[in-house]
């Protein structure tokens, strides 16, 4: 798969990435660590990106691959934590508000080895490898599903609630077509039923990826 240039937050909690060839990607299923390529699961940046960074989705970055996911992780922990020890450093990195922070640093104690007030910068090479390692465990790493999916780019209006959708790979499909591609995720509209039972599409409130199809009628 060719290199991922950008990345949105897509319907359902899924991640939709963009190529260097335009082309279009759910990630969907799955934990958030493998959706967005972070396996340490790290916040974006009060100020700027982390190098690599194509994206942010629910409070993550998100990046092109996992090894540059895992990059930024060990970067991380050697700059903005290097000076901490694994007590004060988990209260930051992962806040009781969020998560299950006393669980978590028992198992990096105990994952490690490494008890007390030694700073991660003293660790040998060996602590850090499973330092890091656990981290990644805790987080969670699960595969999930990966479909290709394309945009709309132009919706048309063949009669009284009857449409035509223009996709942009250069594809025309009817209604019925786009239904089952929304169903299957391959675009980003939701199928919904009116108080009549009638079935229609339309943009998620707020989407990153897919304008509102009112707004491409013509």
């Amino acid at each position: 798969m060719k290199r991922f240039v950008k990345a949105v937050g897509g319907m359902n909690h899924s991640v939709i990435y963009t190529n260097i060839d335009g082309k279009h990607f759910r990630f969907f299923g799955g934990t958030w660590a493998w959706r967005n390529h972070n396996p340490g699961n790290l916040r974006p940046k009060q100020k700027g990106k982390f190098r690599n960074q194509i994206g942010a989705t629910h409070r993550l970055a998100i990046f092109p691959n996992d090894e540059l996911g895992h990059v930024a992780l060990l970067k991380l922990l050697r700059t903005a934590y290097g000076n901490d020890s694994i007590h004060k450093m988990i209260y930051i990195y992962a806040p009781p508000s969020e998560n299950p922070t006393k669980k978590y640093e028992k198992y990096l104690h105990e994952t490690t080895g490494v008890m007390g007030d030694k700073k991660i910068k003293d660790f040998t090479p060996t602590e850090f490898k499973k330092f890091w390692e656990a981290i990644q465990h805790f987080e969670g790493f699960r595969k999930g599903k990966i479909v290709e999916m394309h945009r709309i780019i132009r919706v048309k209006e063949l009669d009284k609630n009857l449409y035509q959708y223009y996709l942009d790979s250069g594809d025309t499909i009817t209604e019925e077509k786009c239904i089952r591609l929304a169903k299957q995720g391959k675009v980003e509209l939701e199928v919904c039923f009116s108080d009549l039972g009638n079935i229609f599409l339309r943009s998620p409130p707020n989407s990153c990826f897919q304008k509102k199809l009112g707004d491409l009628k013509k």
